[in-house]
């Protein structure tokens, strides 16, 4: 069945959120059909009360997006839409993968049950009691919800096309529709010496050591050697290993110094509060649209995504007109 026009329920549950947060008037009716029930999808019944479990976490966010009162209630109502709606398709997908005679073992649900206790709860068991009763679940519910979220994430990687089935015509024309996606500003690739000023080293006393440093490299001496003896930052061991940064991502007077040389030269001494820095150019690119080679893999999965979007809500659409779906309305 299609949807009923405009979803005119939504506007219950923004007034009932309103009303609580004091932007009605206290004698404002509502209504979204018997017993507060807002869809229905074959034999699962969508209350107004779960609903509002999942849209209430988000009030503050869409509040503090909305210039007005008017906005907060359009977009209240479209984030409702879209939570009864995900609601709904949830419970149809999950259908059809029991339909499909499929299963997830047990032991994957204990070990994913175990693993997001360990990784959200710090293994605390009376911690996460706490927060499923906070959303009105049971164990079970909580346990049940986990199995239909792998149940759907396994069914959409279902509809994703392998990238090997990318052909290369498919990401030559992605490439040549997208190219703005593609520019990158000049780059350039850095070790750093840094020098700190502290208890045992003043900036004086870093003014000669980066003197004496200078000298060394001018007589052939290698960097990533003096960055492992002198530096004192967290690259130090990797012989001042920084990687690749754009133009614009250093700090002002680095990135001006830096852009100036070239490919193995180095920068003096460069003070920056109480540290002094010593920089070299390991290499560098210039501005423009990187080469279809350098950005190949990206191509390939920006278009497995918006295959496989389209192919999943296609799914989606057709599972929808073979089911029983009923939206109420005030």
């Amino acid at each position: 069945m299609k949807r009923t026009s405009a979803f005119i329920f939504a506007f219950a549950l923004a007034s009932v959120q309103a009303l609580s947060q004091g932007l009605l008037r206290s004698d404002t009716r509502i209504s979204t059909g018997e017993n507060n029930i807002l869809a229905v999808v074959e034999d699962r019944v969508i209350t107004r009360d779960e609903v509002m479990r999942e849209v209430e976490p988000f009030i503050p966010q869409i509040r503090a997006g909305s210039r007005t009162d008017f906005e907060f209630t359009k977009r209240f109502n479209d984030y409702v839409r879209e939570i009864v709606q995900n609601m709904v398709d949830r419970e149809l997908i999950v259908k059809e993968f029991r339909a499909r005679g499929m299963t997830i073992p047990e032991s994957y649900l204990d070990t994913h049950f175990e693993d997001y206790l360990n990784r959200e709860f710090n293994g605390d068991r009376a911690e996460f009691i706490k927060f499923v009763q906070s959303q009105g679940k049971t164990i079970k519910q909580f346990r049940k919800s986990q199995e239909e979220d792998l149940i759907v994430g396994y069914m959409q990687e279902q509809k994703r096309q392998s990238v090997a089935e990318i052909s290369p015509k498919k990401i030559r024309e992605y490439y040549e529709a997208n190219k703005s996606k593609w520019y990158s500003p000049a780059s350039v690739h850095i070790r750093q010496i840094t020098l700190k000023s502290g208890i045992y080293s003043t900036l004086e006393d870093n003014k000669k050591l980066a003197e004496d440093i200078i000298r060394k490299l001018k007589a052939g001496e290698d960097f990533a050697t003096l960055a492992k003896k002198y530096s004192k930052d967290d690259t130090s061991a990797k012989g001042g290993e920084w990687g690749w940064y754009k133009k614009g991502d250093l700090n002002p007077v680095l990135d001006s110094k830096v852009f100036a040389l070239k490919v193995g030269e180095v920068t003096e001494p460069v003070i920056i509060g109480d540290m002094i820095f010593i920089l070299k150019v390991e290499e560098k690119k210039g501005d423009g649209i990187q080469p279809i080679d350098d950005v190949r893999e990206q191509i390939e999965w920006a278009i497995v995504e918006q295959n496989g979007r389209a192919e999943y809500m296609k799914w989606v659409e057709d599972l929808r007109s073979r089911a029983f779906i009923k939206y109420y309305q005030n």
